[in-house]
């Protein structure tokens, strides 16, 4: 009988042995491609989702300066309901961004302020003091110097009921509210008397403001253009202005967006003195006889 072939198979120490070399290779390769490719793999495909609340952006609405209701003294120590839901509704709006949705101070928008802002879970470090007063005076001011804003256009309940809302959901045995802080913080604000609350326009309302009287600028002025070629021949007034201007355009359309100067002559030049290098007007005007400025003066008036 024939004596069989040995196969590397028949001795397995010898065929990892003899696969070795080519398993190293191939290793070697998943992890150059791997270390080439490491950004990409570590890379997280789905952006971070993160609620800040800056991103809420809500419409003024037309409203007229007014007064408003006073606030009763007995809400400053007690307050509804009502109050601290639309306390809860403000912080959510205009503070969560920096102070964080928990009031720990470790909101999105408030990552790169240094110091970081106000964790109201804490009892040290306060500006102004933790008790109703020194919580007003920062709505009221703001505090500068660590980025936090004034929020002195808030009605006055609504302050309150944001401050409440602070008090009775993050801060620690906040300072009781007392007859002698009522009263101190009454005298210093007047909170019981009413607070002024000026008028507000939606931005897109105060655009189409400033379009409609852009287009209206610019008719009067097409019409002055006009007025002022039928009448360069034929009128004293309006060939003295053309003398003593660099540009026509730019010194009608200053004089059509300022009405000062039409209270008289003396106005006139007063108020062409204050701008002459971009009025359009030439340093002349002010050696003209003072007939000349009044013929000037008089057809500028009648056109404008």
């Amino acid at each position: 009988m024939s004596e069989q072939k040995k196969s590397i198979f028949d001795n397995p120490l010898t065929f990892l042995a003899a696969s070795y070399p080519y398993l190293f290779v191939v290793l070697l390769g998943i992890g150059i491609v791997y270390v080439k490719n490491l950004g990409t793999v570590n890379e997280n495909s789905l952006p971070a989702r993160m609620f800040d609340s800056t991103t809420i952006v809500k419409e003024l609405p037309v409203s007229d300066p007014a007064i408003l209701t006073a606030v009763d003294a007995a809400m400053m120590k007690k307050p509804s309901d009502e109050l601290i839901a639309k306390g809860k509704e403000i912080y959510a709006t205009s503070c969560a961004s920096c102070h964080g949705a928990d009031g720990k101070g470790d909101g999105a928008a408030g990552v790169a302020l240094n110091p970081k802002p106000r964790n109201f879970h804490t009892n040290d470090g306060w500006t102004n003091s933790p008790d109703l007063t020194g919580m007003w005076k920062t709505l009221q001011e703001g505090i500068t110097k660590n980025g936090m804003a004034a929020y002195d256009v808030l009605p006055a309940d609504q302050r309150l009921g944001l401050i409440h809302y602070i008090r009775n959901n993050f801060m620690t045995d906040p300072p009781a509210i007392t007859d002698a802080t009522i009263k101190e913080i009454d005298e210093k604000y007047q909170l019981t008397k009413g607070t002024f609350k000026p008028g507000t326009i939606p931005v897109s309302g105060a655009v189409s403001f400033l379009e409609r009287e852009d287009a209206e600028l610019v008719k009067k002025l097409d019409t002055a253009l006009k007025s002022l070629e039928s009448k360069s021949k034929s009128d004293a007034g309006a060939k003295l202005f053309l003398g003593a201007v660099v540009d026509k355009k730019i010194a009608l359309s200053f004089l059509l967006s300022n009405e000062d100067w039409k209270d008289g002559t003396e106005s006139f030049l007063k108020v062409i003195k204050r701008n002459l290098n971009g009025n359009g007007f030439k340093y002349i005007v002010f050696s003209m006889e003072e007939s000349e400025v009044d013929k000037m003066f008089n057809y500028l008036k009648s056109s404008l």
